[in-house]
């Protein structure tokens, strides 16, 4: 028997001009458009953060659906960590399932040596635009380091195009004046990491960002997974209240779908 969440998913009949939004936690995403596959970023449904620094969820963010449940047909990782490309998660769903995987190239080549069929993955990096099962993707810049202060190489964000709606997924990201030029691509939805550590952006700049970008909605995520790193989601409500932005926040919790509509700026 499926998990709920397996179930809503793959039971929802998404209308014409929407996407359903599903939280995993984390960073992880899935998309399930009106026609088209069903898309997933960042993917995080093991405990492998424990496993290899023995830092367990919370409470909040459990494991909703086991990667053989999630019947995705395209697979996207923003960098090569472990609560995004997880080395549990990826290969479990590869043997699941016909999706295909797609990264920078750090990700690929890790994606490879797990054993994925050279056919299943596909390198995409920064500045980059592929259409992927039918998905119009572009890798964006994420300036992403490490707490000793190293760049993250080929960590990306994405801008994904579901027909008449754009999502913007920052991935892992500092703030940097250089992430403005998303906002020429009109992303209707955006997705803003707020933890604040490890080399994320905290709830003050991810709001100062999302003014400069102004979506229709913002959705923080990026909170709530593990007690080492994590952000209350309210300070990000009311720093972004304070830049004046138009953008609708929308507090999700792990598990919680959103149903957006919008037209193509």
């Amino acid at each position: 028997m499926q998990s709920g969440l397996a179930a809503t998913i793959n039971d929802l009949t998404v209308p014409q001009g929407r996407l359903a939004i599903f939280w995993l936690g984390g960073a992880g995403f899935v998309f399930k458009p009106h026609a088209g596959p069903v898309v997933a970023v960042d993917p995080y449904l093991s405990d492998a953060l424990d496993h290899y620094y023995s830092w367990k969820r919370l409470p909040l963010s459990p494991i909703l659906l086991s990667p053989t449940e999630l019947s995705a047909g395209l697979v996207l990782v923003t960098h090569a960590h472990e609560d995004h490309l997880d080395p549990e998660t990826i290969p479990a769903l590869a043997a699941s399932s016909p999706a295909i995987f797609a990264g920078p190239g750090m990700c690929a080549s890790a994606m490879l040596e797990w054993g994925l069929a050279d056919d299943r993955v596909r390198e995409i990096n920064q500045g980059e635009q592929q259409t992927l099962e039918g998905v119009p993707v572009r890798a964006v810049l994420a300036h992403h380091v490490s707490p000793a202060g190293a760049q993250t190489p080929d960590a990306v964000g994405f801008l994904l195009d579901f027909d008449d709606i754009r999502v913007y997924h920052t991935g892992d990201t500092l703030y940097h004046p250089d992430l403005q030029q998303v906002r020429d691509l009109h992303p209707n939805v955006m997705l803003v990491c707020i933890n604040g550590g490890y080399g994320n952006m905290g709830p003050e700049d991810a709001a100062l960002l999302t003014s400069e970008i102004e979506p229709a909605v913002v959705i923080p995520m990026h909170w709530g997974l593990v007690a080492e790193n994590t952000a209350d989601p309210d300070l990000f409500l009311r720093a972004l209240s304070a830049t004046g932005s138009k953008a609708r926040p929308v507090v999700m919790l792990p598990g919680d779908s959103y149903l957006s509509a919008f037209a193509r700026l």
